[in-house]
């Protein structure tokens, strides 16, 4: 058994910071559907986040949009391209969490507190070594300098 990482496999830590970043995936999904239902397919009586139709369904609409921008930050550290979109996706997620759990009108802080946390956890291993030098290998297709390897 050669003990040698593959250099076009994603390091155990990349790994670790995608699956972080995905636990806001399934909550993006069901709040854009049921919002984007709600506002155009489904009459409701009393809205639940806006004061009209038309707003619930813009607001489905910017989760469905914010979950397409997090996969795709997703897919860019995978294929080792940049971390700037995963960044971005991972502190819109962490700051909106920390306001659910600040405004105790949205309800209970479980959900938010625990991905708030993931969010943290992604930003926290992207930032390492091992997902630095990913990146810098643009996923393993170019070698990373010596010189840089060293710093790392």
């Amino acid at each position: 058994m050669n003990d040698e990482r593959d250099p076009s496999q994603p390091p155990g830590i990349v790994i670790g910071a995608v699956a972080a970043a995905t636990v806001v995936v399934p909550f993006l999904i069901v709040y854009s559907f049921l919002f984007i239902a709600r506002g155009i397919f489904v009459e409701v009586e009393q809205p639940d986040i806006t004061s009209s139709r038309h707003g619930e369904a813009l607001a489905g609409l910017v989760a469905l949009l914010f979950l397409i921008f997090v996969v795709w930050g997703i897919v860019r550290l995978l294929n080792g391209s940049n971390r700037v979109v995963f960044w971005i996706g991972q502190l819109i997620t962490l700051g909106a969490s920390v306001w659910f759990v600040i405004d105790r009108a949205s309800g209970d802080p479980q959900v938010p507190v625990v991905t708030a946390l993931a969010a943290l956890l992604t930003l926290v291993l992207s930032v390492t070594p091992a997902a630095s030098r990913w990146v810098r290998s643009a996923g393993g297709e170019r070698p990373v300098e010596a010189r840089v390897a060293a710093r790392l």
